[in-house]
């Protein structure tokens, strides 16, 4: 027999060896406070509540063991259970949902591109004085209206 070694393992041993050292402590109390001549109701309930828990955590140290490496059930196949299914529906609408706001964001970014275009081509007629050019006219046919009248 194989034991294996992945944290599922390892937490069913510390539960079966905790269930071990509570049989030995416990019955090592009982034992050290055992009257001879008088063995009472509380001796036979701490007999039975040890035995018990004794039980309890054995069976949950085999429930985990038995869990597997993934987390899963060992027994089961790793690649097609029903829950497989139903993760890999969630993987496929997350991923639509991903893609739908991802072209979203994408539309709006070349909204944004194109309005900084027409600000950076604001910003150069400025800059090359075409501007100034188009002051200057308009002061000009001002003036000759001003003048002609």
């Amino acid at each position: 027999m194989k034991i294996r070694s992945d944290m599922n393992a390892r937490t069913a041993m510390v539960y079966g060896g905790a269930a071990f050292l509570l049989v030995i402590v416990g019955f090592r109390s009982v034992l050290a406070t055992l009257d001879p001549d008088d063995i009472g109701f509380m001796t036979y309930l701490s007999s039975i509540a040890l035995i018990l828990e004794f039980s309890m955590l054995l069976l949950y140290a085999y429930t985990i063991y038995n869990l597997g490496p993934d987390g899963g059930d060992s027994h089961g196949s790793s690649s097609g259970g029903p829950g497989t299914a139903i993760i890999a529906d969630m993987d496929k609408k997350g991923l639509a949902a991903l893609t739908t706001a991802v072209d979203g964001l994408q539309n709006e970014l070349k909204s944004y591109n194109d309005k900084m275009a027409e600000m950076s081509a604001s910003i150069t007629n400025l800059v090359e004085g075409q501007v100034r050019e188009e002051i200057k006219k308009e002061v000009n046919e001002i003036l000759t209206k001003a003048i002609s009248k």
